[in-house]
């Protein structure tokens, strides 16, 4: 094996790294690798090699994730890649027709069959369902099992169990190398994928395939339910880190110092560039050396007059979101019921909404929890086209562009504390005349909130714990 060998070797397995970003990221690496004339065949030989060599439904979606993100032109013959599926999926099946606009319906054949009478999963099956991969698998199957009154539950655990006996996997738990005791004490935690993630994801698939071929559930009825073991999702999968705003200063114990919320937020404003965009939700971490989990959150709402925040009360642009049902990124952006947050007096309504895309791939997840913020779709008088480019996120009318979003990454690491998200830091602009407009036609005002959250350690106690505080005000 010469060096470059043993380089591209050891760049394809990090799609097993337990870190959803090293993942995303060396995908992306694999993937201009194949665009380049000199190493695209290599490439294309290992990464297949490896895929073949996956005995995990959802590790072999992890392989084809490169190339359905690819361009056409690029790919290998469909054979060839037929042919290095061994743990065939639905999911691997809607990769293909993506590709290829073919599918094989070999997983049909993957499952374990029926699950017997008297099996019941052990204890650490049920512990971990909801720890070792999100919520959403098994309240997918919980809706499925209501409606067919089918042991849908009961087949994912039978799954688990059958794949985990052959093929020998140990009982993985929280990856304490990626922190320490004292943080995971204190609730700061990140989200992995460990070797038993990629058990229970694939266990999910072959529920799935169980329910066809043995139960006689129509196809159609389960396939959208085989969308939440995608890894990616394309045209996000651009999206890189841009730089932290130039203007924008490290926010540390200075920024504070003597000042309320209110005053740091618009000293905050003062730097801002006088352009055609107003900045409308900014989500910034704090400097690692005065609280290394914490953020500032500046965010736009069109306020009645008069509004108060109630005592403590905290408010969510995640309040409104978007939800979009097909399997990309691009796209024109539906219409969206404005959901009012109450106050102490008066309602609350966010100028951004989330982007919460059903078929969202797990690799940006820290992206989604960091929350894809867009100005909604009822600040403008005509639909909105939204675009995924390397620089950011960006929506258009026509040929003009009225809205972006930009991410960047700060001292990241994959650890977060309960009250916040991973160290990425997001700024979202919309052009000013349309801000205007849409407060004019909403018969409201804009008023700011923000939100300071904090790791503190109280007085006498060794641990740290979460605490917010919160303002609101009209520049």
């Amino acid at each position: 094996m010469t060096e470059q060998d043993a380089a591209l070797e050891m760049l394809v397995e990090r799609l097993r790294w337990p870190v959803k970003m090293v993942r995303w990221k060396a995908a992306k690496a694999i993937r201009s690798l194949l665009l380049n004339d000199k190493t695209r065949m290599a490439t294309t030989k290992t990464l297949l090699a490896w895929t073949a060599a996956r005995q995990l439904e959802s590790e072999v979606t992890s392989g084809l994730s490169v190339l359905v993100v690819s361009p056409r032109q690029v790919l290998p013959p469909f054979g060839d890649i037929e042919a290095s599926i061994n743990a065939p999926s639905m999911a691997s099946d809607f990769f293909l027709y993506e590709m290829y606009g073919v599918r094989t319906d070999r997983w049909r054949s993957a499952h374990s069959g029926s699950v017997p009478a008297d099996f019941s999963a052990e204890s650490y099956f049920h512990e971990h369902q909801t720890a070792q991969v999100p919520p959403i698998l098994k309240n997918e199957l919980e809706y499925l099992e209501e409606r067919t009154r089918l042991p849908f539950l009961r087949q994912w655990g039978f799954e688990w169990t059958t794949l985990r006996e052959r093929l020998r996997v140990g009982y993985t738990r929280y990856p304490t190398y990626f922190g320490d005791f004292g943080l995971q004490r204190e609730g700061i935690i990140g989200q992995f994928i460990q070797r038993q993630g990629e058990l229970y994801r694939s266990a999910y698939q072959r529920t799935l395939a169980c329910a066809v071929e043995e139960w006689n559930v129509p196809f159609r009825a389960v396939a959208p339910f085989s969308a939440y073991g995608m890894p990616v999702l394309p045209d996000l999968f651009e999206v890189e880190p841009t730089p932290r705003p130039a203007w924008l200063p490290q926010i540390g114990a200075a920024a504070f110092d003597g000042k309320d919320l209110e005053s740091v937020a618009r000293d905050l404003f003062s730097h801002e560039p006088e352009d055609d965009f107003q900045t409308v939700l900014m989500r910034i971490p704090l400097d690692q050396s005065f609280d290394e989990f914490g953020e500032l959150e500046l965010a736009a709402y069109f306020v009645d007059d008069g509004f108060e925040l109630d005592e403590n009360q905290i408010l969510h642009s995640s309040w409104q979101m978007l939800q979009l049902d097909r399997y990309q990124f691009d796209m024109v952006r539906p219409s969206l019921e404005q959901r009012k947050q109450p106050g102490k007096s008066g309602t609350a309504l966010s100028v951004c909404c989330d982007e919460q895309p059903t078929i969202h791939g797990y690799w940006h997840d820290e992206y989604y929890q960091r929350g894809l913020s867009l100005p909604a779709p009822y600040c403008f008088q005509h639909f909105t086209l939204q675009q995924a480019r390397a620089d950011g996120i960006h929506i258009s009318i026509g040929k003009e562009e009225v809205g972006s979003a930009a991410i960047w990454h700060d001292a990241w690491t994959p650890v977060y504390a309960p009250n916040s998200a991973t160290r990425c830091g997001t700024i979202t602009r919309i052009r000013r005349s349309q801000l205007a407009s849409a407060a004019a036609r909403l018969g409201r005002k804009v008023g700011w909130f923000v939100r300071l959250s904090r790791m503190e350690k109280p007085e006498g106690s060794y641990d740290r714990s979460p605490k917010d505080v919160s303002a609101f005000f009209h520049l």
